[in-house]
């Protein structure tokens, strides 16, 4: 599991990722803060392909640093989608 790119927002480096699952993408970010603070936000839902799931990703990782709900995906799939006051550390 690699991030392809990263993302600079606010001071963080978000690094959204799509694990390739074979009929689904998971989606999952890694948020890197400028004290050195990583952390992981783990599994956050599956998508049809991983380019839907790096975006959701990316959407996600913006609402933890904002500190305000996260979006919903627009995969129609029902997923639990982690509140942004929880954080795991990497």
């Amino acid at each position: 599991m690699q991030a392809d790119y990263e993302v600079r927002y606010k001071g963080f480096t978000l690094s959204p990722i799509a694990v390739d699952e074979g009929n689904y993408y998971t989606a999952m970010v890694i948020i890197g803060a400028a004290d050195g603070e990583i952390r992981a936000s783990g599994a956050l839902g599956q998508f049809a392909c991983a380019l839907s799931a790096r975006r959701y990703a990316l959407a996600y990782g913006m609402a933890d640093v904002d500190h305000r709900e996260p979006p919903m995906p627009d995969w129609p799939m029902r997923i639990a989608v982690p509140r942004a006051g929880h954080r795991s550390k990497a």
